[in-house]
């Protein structure tokens, strides 16, 4: 079994925040995200930056990136700038 780790994307959009949120929050997005047990916990936007958004995901490690790879043209139709995506990994334990 893998271990769940937590990961911060940060990156931009070229759209206004609640339109890409629309996306995100939709149920098509739900289940591509199910797909790779990916649990969104958290999106929000920048109070000093419109166009920049932060994503808080957490999921067996390895997962995301699957669904990087699997999704990137659909998710670049949705206005992510994805040459400006940031991200971090967190866990709760190194072992």
């Amino acid at each position: 079994m893998s271990s769940k780790v937590t990961t911060i994307f940060t990156f931009k959009i070229e759209s206004s925040f609640d339109k890409w949120a629309e996306i995100f929050d939709s149920e098509e997005a739900a289940k591509r995200h199910a797909e790779f047990d990916i649990k969104p916990l958290y999106r929000g936007v920048s109070k000093d930056d419109p166009h920049q958004v932060i994503c808080i995901h957490q999921h067996p490690e390895g997962n995301v990136q699957k669904f990087l790879q699997s999704n990137s043209d659909w998710i670049s139709t949705h206005s992510v700038v994805l040459s400006t995506m940031e991200k971090s990994v967190w866990t709760d334990s190194l072992q």
